[in-house]
């Protein structure tokens, strides 16, 4: 049985038999592909869609945990320390809120 955890509305966690993987949610807009045209003539839908990607290979779901909020922290626009710490506090509680269930 291979785990499939939402952790937020950006990361989800799955796994296989070695590891533990963290998925990022893309919005896929085919309308901005280079081959729109072609795509649109094969009548294919224009529609976003939803993928996950595999972004980062973990061995323990706590480093998969761990992954997220120091990548969440990279990917912050804060302009201030207050602002970061306030950021990465949010992300402590949302982690923690999982792992108390």
């Amino acid at each position: 049985m291979s785990l499939n955890i939402t952790v937020n509305s950006t990361y989800k966690l799955t796994s296989d038999p070695m590891q533990v993987i963290v998925n990022r949610k893309h919005i896929v807009d085919p309308t901005k592909s280079p081959n729109w045209e072609r795509m649109k003539a094969e009548g294919k839908s224009g529609e976003p869609r939803i993928e996950w990607r595999e972004v980062a290979y973990c061995r323990t779901v706590e480093q998969a945990l761990n992954w997220i909020a120091e990548q969440t922290q990279r990917d912050s626009n804060a302009e201030s320390i207050a602002e970061l710490l306030g950021e990465i506090q949010a992300i402590r509680r949302e982690i923690n809120a999982i792992t108390a269930k």
